[in-house]
């Protein structure tokens, strides 16, 4: 079964943003589960009405997914950012 913790990077940006700026939705919408399917070529195993349930463990990565792109750590296609002060940290090491 697809988790979307494991296709994440390969989700559409447009699609990845709108999970980070609704983090109170535990479901995929049909509109939004098709552009994933067609994007990944797989199938996310949706209900009966054509939605994807988040289960407890992808509601946990996606929280995370919110948090570090609040802090900056991550750009909405999933890349890791290097800040300036993450090297600096590095550096005194």
């Amino acid at each position: 079964m697809t988790n979307i913790s494991s296709i994440w990077t390969r989700i559409d940006p447009g699609v990845q943003q709108w999970v980070l700026e609704n983090p109170g939705c535990v479901v995929l919408p049909r509109t939004l589960v098709n552009r994933v399917e067609a994007t990944i070529g797989e199938s996310l195993h949706a209900d009966a009405h054509g939605e994807y349930w988040f289960s407890g463990e992808e509601l946990v990565f996606l929280k995370a997914r919110r948090r570090a792109q609040e802090l900056g750590r991550f750009s909405t296609d999933g890349r890791e950012r290097l800040r300036w002060d993450d090297h600096a940290e590095m550096l005194d090491r």
